[in-house]
């Protein structure tokens, strides 16, 4: 009866402690390695995405308030700190950190999302990046204005390295009465393609943009194109900077 008890209770106590850690339990245990205030935590705009090729880890995003400006008044405008934690399942530790101080800052055109990319990002032969997008609003009808940008990282011997900073994917931007049918409005939209050829060294990433200008109809749900045209450019990797930059 005794060895009953013991096995029994053994099972139990290896089943508990060899559960995983919830999101809501991951992203605590991550702002208190950052030993940062409640109040600075940017709670709506955290988030935490599986690293596909790597199932044992957790990207989490952390932005933190770092600066608060009293000018602005009602409107609320502060500088944001871009923070990457990667958490590893098996281990349940924060394995490495990255920060970049005032990555972001929001007033006027506010930052309006926040959204970790593991798309096929294949750098080379060994290298798959992960991106962190963002996206940034305004609040003017009169002015109206989008954006979404990304940055590109990857993990290298227990660092977080970043290669592509602040490029903007999506544009929107116009001028109206705040009437659709007399506003003008221009957009851009690019995607990357990806060298299926990879090789040793970190690849070109081909970027195709489609520019469009346009205006609406007067209930503001049909465009009316007015030009149309497609571009493409080359991100290469720069060995100096250490980063891709744009080739027209």
């Amino acid at each position: 009866m005794k060895n009953i008890v013991v096995v029994t209770l053994f099972l139990f106590t290896s089943s508990f402690f060899g559960q995983e850690l919830s999101d809501k339990e991951i992203i605590r245990k991550a702002i208190q390695f950052l030993k940062v205030a409640e109040k600075d935590v940017l709670s709506d705009k955290i988030c935490l995405k599986v690293i596909p090729n790597q199932k044992e880890k957790v990207i989490i995003l952390i932005p933190i308030i770092s600066k608060r400006y009293a000018e602005c008044g009602d409107d609320p405008c502060f500088d944001i700190d871009n923070n990457i934690l990667i958490w590893n399942k098996t281990t349940k530790k924060i394995e490495t950190k990255y920060t970049k101080k005032a990555e972001w800052t929001s007033d006027a055109m506010y930052l309006s999302e926040l959204n970790i990319d593991t798309g096929l990002y294949y750098l080379n032969k060994s290298t798959r990046a992960f991106g962190i997008r963002y996206s940034y609003s305004g609040s003017s009808r009169v002015n109206p204005f989008g954006s979404n940008s990304i940055n590109l990282y990857y993990l290298k011997n227990n660092q977080i390295i970043e290669v592509l900073n602040d490029f903007n994917l999506n544009n929107l931007n116009g001028e109206s009465n705040g009437d659709c049918a007399n506003g003008s409005y221009e957009s851009s939209k690019s995607v990357f393609i990806i060298n299926d050829k990879l090789t040793t060294k970190l690849n070109d990433i081909t970027v195709k943009t489609k520019l469009k200008d346009y205006s609406m109809d007067e209930d503001c749900e049909k465009e009316i194109i007015k030009k149309e045209s497609t571009k493409t450019s080359v991100l290469k990797f720069d060995e100096k900077q250490h980063k891709y930059v744009l080739k027209q």
